[in-house]
């Protein structure tokens, strides 16, 4: 009887985690440097920093914000979800943010989450963002509205 609750306890326990997983691959994390003092931001806190009308972190480090490649799943939500905007409202918005000197440029383009997490990894003030599965502790990851990639009500989802 011991032996059939311990395997039935293991089973459970190794599904939950499975659950967990697939959670969080469809969410859209939000990754930051490290040694950023950000923990936790709101949905509209996220706005203003993707759309550079945030330029600076709570300790002071200007935002080098960061998006993916054209096409991607992750770039598609972040578009929609974070800046909401469609592609071409991105393009002229970042026009003319440059033009009149809003911004220096448009966020760097960067292909793949490992490119992303290397980029933050190593750049004070750094923010991007990667499906929830491909977090890992070379970067730190933020909590949105309080809730953290695969928790239930985590606003940001990849589709």
């Amino acid at each position: 009887m011991f032996k059939k609750i311990f395997i039935l306890t293991i089973g459970l326990s190794l599904n939950l985690g499975r659950a967990s997983a697939q959670d969080k691959a469809s969410d859209l994390a939000i990754i930051v440097n490290k040694n950023s003092a950000l923990d936790n931001v709101t949905s509209e806190e996220l706005v203003k920093i993707f759309r550079a009308e945030k330029a600076k972190g709570p300790d002071g480090v200007r935002f080098a914000v960061t998006t993916r490649e054209a096409g991607s799943a992750e770039r598609a939500a972040a578009l929609s979800q974070i800046y909401k905007m469609d592609v071409d409202a991105y393009s002229k918005y970042f026009l003319q943010a440059t033009f009149v000197g809003l911004v220096q440029s448009a966020p760097r383009p960067l292909n793949g989450s490992a490119t992303s997490k290397q980029f933050v990894s190593v750049t004070p003030g750094a923010i991007s963002y990667v499906r929830g599965s491909d977090t890992d502790d070379s970067v730190k990851t933020l909590k949105v509205d309080g809730k953290s990639p695969g928790e239930s009500g985590y606003p940001l989802k990849v589709k």
